[in-house]
């Protein structure tokens, strides 16, 4: 007697393997969210590292800009003072008065 095909509504179904499949699954889907979850962290970190670089260099700048700034303002007040040194000394007594005064309240 020739055997027949069985019809896929007579197959049995392994449900030991359907089970192992889907833990299977699950531990592909853990893993591959954990690798997502690290990429995600390191993409983080760099873009802050680079962002803290871009603000140290841009505060380097501002500080030698204030620096140059600074150091131009006390050459021309040098100036001023050796070329009026009277009324030079009669401002600063003034702005020395002044603030004695707003401070000690």
């Amino acid at each position: 007697m020739p055997s027949m095909p069985k019809d896929k509504a007579d197959t049995p179904v392994d449900l030991d393997a359907v089970v192992e499949d889907l833990a299977a699954l699950r531990r592909d889907l853990a893993a591959l969210l954990g690798q997502m979850k690290d990429g995600a962290v390191r993409g983080a970190n760099a873009a802050a590292e680079d962002a803290i670089g871009r603000l140290g260099e841009q505060a380097d700048r501002l500080y030698d800009d204030v620096a140059a700034s600074g150091g131009r303002a006390a050459r021309l007040i040098g100036r001023q003072v050796e070329e009026r040194p009277v009324a030079a000394l009669l401002i600063a007594f003034g702005l020395g008065f002044a603030l004695s005064k707003l401070l000690s309240r």
